[in-house]
């Protein structure tokens, strides 16, 4: 049982660094797709409020439709009673594909009750995660790569980003207070 273990053990530790691996050559390739086209954070925020004024509980780079690099944006508004999920491309910000899903089910909500409250607390504090993403990119000379509003006691946001310079970086951002907390260095 005790060598079933250790070679458990041995093969986990022999997986772990070309996971790590392909976590950074993902962050290298999102830094290349966003550095090759003309979209940007700045110029898709008022795209993206044109659509809903919502709270926005994620923002990721990733592949659309496995063919380019997009951001895609989650929106929830209680106000129209929809989830906006939203794909711009990196390469010259067209909008390509807007789905909007009803909050409600037969007039059950389709939020549990932490994104509830999350969602109200970033409401209430007046939060802009757009326009904090925006600062975080020049203060860190860093693109972010995801986004996505978290409640674990505190409401927050954790946002993932990279650069050639620091490598990739967690930051958690207290919605109450706007304060900004370093999680890992990854280089």
């Amino acid at each position: 049982m005790k060598l079933l273990k250790i070679g458990v053990f041995a093969s986990l530790l022999s997986v772990v660094p070309f996971v790590q691996a392909d976590d950074q050559q993902e962050a290298t390739l999102s830094l290349m797709a966003i550095s090759s086209g003309s979209a940007n954070l700045v110029n898709l925020a008022p795209e993206v409020r044109t659509i809903s004024t919502g709270v926005i509980t994620e923002i990721q780079l990733d592949d659309y439709k496995d063919s380019i690099f997009a951001y895609e944006f989650k929106v929830v508004d209680q106000t129209q009673g929809y989830e906006h999920d939203l794909s711009y491309s990196v390469q010259d910000g067209a909008l390509l594909n807007h789905k909007s899903e009803s909050l409600t089910t037969f007039g059950v909500s389709e939020l549990d009750n932490d994104e509830l409250l999350a969602i109200e607390q970033v409401k209430k504090a007046g939060f802009d995660i757009l326009q904090k993403v925006v600062e975080l990119e020049e203060k860190y000379s860093a693109k972010v790569l995801e986004v996505e509003l978290e409640s674990e006691g505190v409401v927050f946001y954790e946002v993932e980003l990279a650069s050639n310079e620091i490598g990739r970086q967690k930051i958690l951002i207290n919605v109450a207070t706007g304060e900004e907390i370093p999680v890992m260095k990854h280089n």
